[in-house]
């Protein structure tokens, strides 16, 4: 084996290691996490008409931060360990009502198609992916805007478009968002993208990006063969 090939194996090895335990860690992250972020509901529910207006921003900012480090260790998780699909047949618009249940400021109108669509897919897997695009939707509204979401079934495929009034992408991100660890957020993982992009692909589908409005879309085929890896 030549020096430059057992460089490349070690390397190759060294990410492997680092996979497996950035899996550990954040698996064990994940769980007191849930438990913060149920515990600081629970008392924003009990102590609703107690609190003064200082101490409901506090609460605000303990949820917000658990809301990103559970984001941030789920992207490392869906990242590291791909899942194979569990499969049934689904409606896509009850998979995108379940997705909006991520913190929606008020300040953002939601405008959503009355269209449906059944598909063979997995619904949780599908849910990290809509709910990722929903997040960065949002995250990308800076002030007032709108996020638009539609379905649209054709012969062959299924078609949902999540749309935001939000400033656009830069053109020369365009072609880098769905590789690993690129970010433009300064608390960004930089994974989330990719692994709303390897579920896609895992289902047989393709997902990109327009700018002008932003609009992420993602085609699901009705037959295809699933890739179970």
């Amino acid at each position: 084996m030549t020096s430059k090939k057992k460089e490349s194996v070690e390397k190759i090895e060294r990410l492997r290691v680092m996979g497996e335990l950035s899996a550990r860690v954040a698996h064990d992250l994940r769980n007191p996490l849930g438990v913060i972020k149920n515990a600081i509901e629970l008392i924003e529910i009990d102590s609703k008409n107690n609190f003064d207006e200082k101490m409901k921003k506090r609460i605000t900012m303990i949820k917000n931060a658990s809301d990103r480090m559970i984001r941030q260790v789920n992207d490392v998780l869906d990242f590291v360990r791909t899942k194979p699909l569990e499969l049934e047949n689904n409606s896509i618009s009850e998979i995108l009502n379940s997705s909006l249940k991520v913190t929606i400021p008020k300040n953002i109108k939601i405008s959503k198609s009355n269209n449906d669509a059944n598909l063979l897919c997995d619904s949780r897997q599908l849910e990290v992916v809509f709910s990722n695009l929903i997040t960065n939707a949002v995250q990308a509204i800076e002030n007032n805007g709108e996020l638009n979401l539609r379905i649209n079934e054709g012969p062959k495929e299924v078609i949902v478009e999540i749309e935001d009034s939000g400033s656009g992408i830069p053109q020369e991100n365009i072609s880098k968002i769905f590789e690993p660890l690129f970010t433009t957020k300064p608390t960004g993982t930089g994974l989330g993208l990719v692994s709303c992009k390897n579920i896609v692909e895992q289902h047989g589908g393709t997902i990109s990006v327009s700018n002008n409005p932003t609009v992420f879309t993602v085609k699901l085929p009705k037959n295809s063969r699933i890739k179970q890896e």
